[in-house]
């Protein structure tokens, strides 16, 4: 998901020395000081939550073998590292921020399809040893019938091979994780799992989701549209994007937690 939190904008000139006074003015280091605290430990506290959270359960890493037996349509989530991943995580309130739909055959080998680079199926041994700590939690629909998990699945394999969706946009021809569970179920079974929201609803103001959105809105499929002539009036945009993100999916009453070593406080 993915697929953009973020402070105020500040004098970065200023900050990086190139206007105002000397480096060496004690007015000036004072206020960097005070730049650094205020962009900076908030971002350093959620990672080093993060790193205590995964390396708590490194003990309990999971091979395939150890999950109860899956079913066609379970849904599997994991934390992966990278700037996205981190704007992901401090956005939703989650540990999680990758997710994929099982699909398990007639002789019981589970693989897990994902849109991780173009949309592909990977098996559930790899796709575990992808994520940070070989953590990973395992979700089912409740009242999920065999007809629409298969109904679910094909329409997830529908989209082999769709490039990922770094904007996190609402079309589909990119696609990122979370948007194709939300998909495949809405567009295979017409099950709603998860929740479309805004971007101004999540938490952006992290210096992470910021970073995210000012590397990448000149590519912005909707600034591009929209002609936005800076940061801002992308920005501004963006703000009103609808996502679905992979804790909308796990939060979701419909679906219930059959194996997790995440611990509680994952989601």
């Amino acid at each position: 998901m993915s697929a953009a939190g973020l402070p105020r904008l500040t004098n970065h000139a200023q900050v990086a020395g190139v206007a105002g006074p000397p480096r060496h003015d004690p007015a000036v280091f004072q206020n960097d000081m005070s730049v650094m605290t205020t962009h900076t430990l908030p971002r350093a506290l959620g990672l080093l939550l993060l790193a205590l959270s995964l390396s708590q359960g490194s003990s309990l890493a999971a091979r395939a073998a150890d999950l109860p037996p899956l079913k066609s349509g379970d849904i599997v989530f994991q934390n992966t590292s990278g700037s996205a991943q981190e704007a992901i995580m401090l956005a939703s309130g989650t540990q999680y921020t990758h997710v994929g739909l099982v699909d398990v055959d007639a002789k019981g080998r589970a693989v897990v399809i994902e849109a991780v680079g173009p949309v592909r199926v990977m098996p559930l041994e790899s796709w575990i040893k992808n994520g940070s700590g070989k953590k990973v939690t395992v979700k089912r629909l409740k009242a999920l019938s065999d007809a629409d998990a298969k109904e679910a699945v094909a329409r997830a394999r529908s989209y082999l091979g769709r490039p990922y969706d770094h904007f996190y946009y609402e079309t589909r021809d990119q696609i990122y994780c979370s948007e194709l569970i939300y998909a495949a179920f809405k567009e295979g079974a017409n099950i709603t799992v998860g929740v479309e929201q805004k971007v101004r609803d999540l938490n952006i103001s992290t210096p992470a989701a910021r970073k995210l959105i000012k590397e990448r809105w000149r590519a912005h499929p909707l600034c591009k549209a929209k002609r936005a002539e800076n940061f801002q009036a992308c920005y501004d945009l963006i703000l009103d994007q609808t996502l679905v993100t992979p804790a909308s999916i796990a939060r979701d009453s419909q679906v219930e937690t059959i194996y997790t070593n995440f611990g509680k406080d994952a989601e």
